[in-house]
């Protein structure tokens, strides 16, 4: 079988519905959305657009769901609906404020009023690449993506069928923080098959080009569909769109759009000449190139369709849009880091490590906002904020670009350029010029982001900023409470507490351990962390991996000779928390954040954000293969049964400390990990 056989695009889709949790993961708890929040739309990895079945639901467009952000899931719809076709979505957010779903495309028979316009779903399929839905009107969608444009094909139960385009649909529903913005926009008739327009969203100007092969004729609309508005009009707080009237029962689209002008859409929608049926078989065959990425060895099917259906979801953001960056001229320009604080812990290194030429449009893209902005935005979505207050961390383009630099990727010195130029922003004073943040994990971010200014700037040959660097990483130390060990209590936390910042991996674990007064004392605060001890307190709880905000902290146990509690809480994790279907993810899946995670826990290395290291965790195949960014392979192998390590072996060189470093895996080798049974205690 092919590797996408294994794909369910549907998992995350919904509500979850997760295996039992057994032992300790019973005690952990979950504080945010009980859904995946992914879409099962047409994609390419890393693809431009996107094209899928529109409900308004959240947060992607897709399903029955309200805004959700924690608790119970409140319905839009009590079963799934369709609208018509959207295009561009987010990939497994929360409460962003970016929703897209541009180009509302809705075929309809008769009349289209806003009764008739939503309609109940009878089937719908999906794979990677493509996705088709018929609703209860008989009107059948088939969608799929090129590396550029969109493709639609209808197939309607009688002739008479009519396609109407809502060009300034963005966002949801109404209310709940997902209203749009205000906007401008003009629509022009091209042809009787043919319609383009530019359209204000968000702050930025798109331009679409439509053609519908089938059509006889195309008309102008303004406020309503039918409403006949010449062959130009436009407009602002009104809807604006065109009609397209089919001469049968079939028809075929494209739509392309462009940040730079009309006539690329255009120039973009004409270059499309392939079938439908080709492009979507060239998406297919994208999908099994970047799945091949890695292989594992098992018999076990259903391990296989969690496997690279996570691996699928991971693959969606960021999205390539290079050749249209409206903010400077260079060709690279990637887009949709909307969760720059989830993915960089698991998605984007995973992303260097396998995908060189993305690694480096992904680099190239921060440098070029660094020049054009002044700074590396912590959140880069089609949008003209780029300020945007974060609260969950600061600093992280540095991070990005850090775990890009010990993976090979990128230039050093442009690297550090690109942070110097961001170093000058005023979030940033306050932990310079006084020592501190006032969230205390912006004051752990910029901590250990100053040790790798300080690494970057070495490489570069500059020794005073790399003094300066490590002077100011002893900032990060004021952070914690000395006389607990933990993070200071009176601060602000977002999405947790103290308890969930106070295990990060950071670069000197035993001064951090010590700060505790010794590993004993360390390791039982983890377990009471993760439900060993005080089970019913879960005021001071894991989040289960609902939540990417302390999804790394298992492998504090690494450091605190506890390893065999690190096997224990990734496999309860591994075994509970992910499963197959639409429920089978934990939590918002933030753009690959949580579905990343999983992938490097069943490998048995998990990469440490900031750092040049992997950790080694509990591999769950007999064999993983990884085809890295520059032709080299990196191998775990697993021998014995049980899920505890007791020896591991890199080209057969015992690594007493169950890590190796990022650098070292991106030139290949074996990592040879015997298992156990029995629990291998280090203390």
């Amino acid at each position: 079988m092919s590797l996408t056989e294994f794909v369910n695009v549907f998992q995350g889709n919904g509500a979850i519905d997760l295996p039992e949790p057994q032992g300790v993961a019973s005690t952990w708890h979950f504080i945010k959305a009980l859904t995946g929040n992914t879409h099962p739309g047409a994609a390419r990895p890393f693809g431009k657009l996107t094209a899928c079945c529109y409900s308004a639901g959240y947060s992607s467009g897709y399903g029955t769901h309200r805004i959700n952000c924690g608790g119970p899931i409140r319905p839009l719809y009590d079963e799934k609906k369709f609208v018509g076709v959207s295009h561009l979505h987010q990939s497994g957010i929360g409460a962003l404020g970016f929703y897209y779903n541009y180009a509302l495309t809705i075929p309809f028979l008769g009349e289209l009023t806003a009764e008739n316009a939503v309609r109940a779903i009878t089937s719908e399929a999906g794979e990677p690449g493509y996705y088709t839905v018929t609703a209860e009107d008989g009107i059948t969608a088939e969608l799929t993506v090129s590396e550029r444009c969109a493709r639609h094909r209808y197939r309607f139960p009688r002739e008479g069928g009519k396609i109407a385009v809502d060009f300034t649909n963005d966002g949801l529903y109404d209310g709940e923080d997902v209203n749009a913005r205000p906007r401008s926009w003009r629509v022009r008739r091209v042809s009787d098959d043919a319609a383009e327009a530019e359209v204000l969203l968000q702050g930025v100007r798109l331009s679409f080009f439509v053609s519908c092969k089938g059509a006889e004729a195309c008309s102008i609309w303004k406020d309503r569909v039918g409403a006949v508005a010449g062959d130009e009009t436009e407009g602002t707080a009104e809807r604006g769109g065109c009609l397209f009237t089919l001469a049968g029962a079939d028809a075929e689209m494209t739509v392309s759009v462009s940040l730079r002008s009309a006539a690329r859409a255009r120039m973009l929608a004409d270059e499309e000449t392939q079938p439908f049926d080709e492009v979507r078989a060239a998406a297919k065959e994208a999908w099994e190139a970047a799945l091949s990425k890695i292989e594992i060895e098992t018999d076990d099917a259903r391990e296989k369709e969690i496997f690279y259906s996570n691996f699928y979801h991971t693959l969606i953001k960021p999205c390539d849009w290079s050749g249209e960056s409206w903010l400077y001229e260079a060709d690279a320009f990637m887009l949709d880091f909307c969760t720059l604080w989830d993915i960089y812990k698991t998605q984007l290194p995973l992303v260097f490590s396998l995908y060189g030429e993305v690694g480096e449009k992904i680099v190239a893209t921060f440098e070029n906002l660094s020049r054009a902005l002044g700074i590396l935005p912590h959140t880069f979505v089609l949008c003209d904020r780029f300020r945007i207050e974060s609260k969950q961390a600061q600093m992280l383009g540095v991070y990005l670009l850090y775990d890009a630099f010990v993976r090979g990727i990128g230039d050093a010195k442009e690297i550090l350029a690109a942070i110097r130029r961001d170093l000058t922003r005023e979030e940033y004073a306050p932990y310079f010029a006084e020592g501190k943040c006032e969230k205390t994990t912006h004051t752990l971010d910029i901590g250990e982001g100053c040790c790798m200014i300080a690494d970057i700037a070495r490489a570069c040959g500059d020794t005073a900023l790399a003094a300066e660097m490590d002077a100011a990483a002893e900032n990060v130390w004021s952070a914690f409470d000395p006389a607990t060990g933990l993070l200071r209590e009176d601060a602000d936390y977002y999405e947790g507490n103290r308890w969930n910042y106070s295990f990060r991996l950071m670069r000197d674990m035993p001064r951090r351990i010590a700060l505790c007064g010794s590993e004993n004392a360390f390791a039982a605060y983890c377990d009471r962390f993760f439900g060993y001890t005080h089970p019913e307190d879960t005021s001071a709880r894991f989040e289960g991996f609902n939540n990417e905000t302390d999804m790394e902290t298992p492998y504090a146990y690494a450091y605190a000779g506890r390893h065999d509690h690190l096997c224990e809480v990734v496999t309860a994790g591994t075994e509970s928390m992910f499963t197959t279907g639409a429920g089978g993810i934990p939590g918002n899946n933030d753009s690959g954040g949580l579905s990343a995670c999983y992938l490097w826990n069943v490998l048995g290395i998990f990469p440490v954000s900031g750092q040049d290291r992997m950790l080694i965790g509990s591999p769950r195949y007999a064999c993983a293969t990884l085809h890295l960014n520059g032709g080299r392979d990196f191998q775990v192998r697993r021998s014995g049964e049980g899920i505890y390590v007791r020896e591991a072996r890199l080209d057969g060189e015992v690594l007493a400390d169950l890590a190796l470093s990022a650098s070292r895996m991106m030139r290949g080798g074996i990592l040879e990990v015997t298992m156990s049974t029995e629990p291998c205690v280090e203390q």
